[in-house]
């Protein structure tokens, strides 16, 4: 814990609970909690859970980042590739607080186009988390982690490293078009992000079954 990812995730999280103690007079009674794909409000809950939950769940988060060293067998430590994993601590946390601080903006300023913004700042994580994907080394609990992954080192870093550049390139366009309200656009885009590196693992591992390579 004495890594500079674990204290920026921490005041970041801080900095969440902060903003909430200073609204918390101001916020009315029932909150918009839940957005659909086009941004509406669709879920309402008491103040209390838009000033606290997600603060929370950041904060539980960040506890089960902090032990997945600690629970990965030898063999596939996740903190080898210590740059991506801490990157990725960072990243996660700060989208948390970054969606908790929107909702707010949203419940006292109801003409905050909270739809539009956060989706826009979601896709936004996404990118920053391409960033990192291509340096990420094969372990049990991030990462693209399918068979074909988790059967070969090669397989796997060749899979990270495009869809690195998958999450990137989805990111900045799904950022883009959720700024220009075109939201249901953007969230099509998290389809193919999803599946192309999946399927380009299965190919290339059955490439390399065939070379004899694997």
């Amino acid at each position: 814990m004495n890594r500079p990812c674990w204290w920026i995730s921490l005041a970041l999280i801080a900095f969440g609970l902060a903003v909430s103690v200073w609204l918390y007079p101001t916020l009315p009674e029932q909150v918009a909690t839940h957005w659909n794909i086009r941004g509406e409000a669709d879920g309402y809950g008491p103040k209390w859970m838009a000033a606290w939950a997600l603060p929370v769940v950041a904060l539980g988060l960040l506890g089960v980042m902090a032990l997945l060293p600690w629970l990965s067998p030898k063999a596939y430590p996740i903190d080898a590739s210590q740059w991506a994993y801490e990157f990725l601590v960072v990243v996660l946390t700060a989208m948390f607080v970054f969606i908790h601080l929107v909702a707010l903006a949203g419940a006292v300023n109801p003409g905050f186009p909270v739809g539009r913004v956060l989706f826009a700042g979601i896709f936004l994580a996404l990118a920053a988390i391409g960033t990192s994907l291509g340096k990420l080394k094969r372990n049990f609990f991030i990462g693209v982690r399918v068979p074909w992954t988790l059967a070969s080192e090669q397989v796997w870093d060749e899979t990270h490293r495009l869809a690195g550049k998958v999450f990137v390139v989805t990111g900045l366009l799904g950022c883009g078009l959720a700024a220009l309200n075109q939201i249901v656009v953007a969230s099509l885009l998290l389809i193919p992000m999803a599946l192309v590196p999946i399927v380009y693992s299965f190919l290339r591992c059955k490439q390399l079954e065939r070379q004899g390579r694997l």
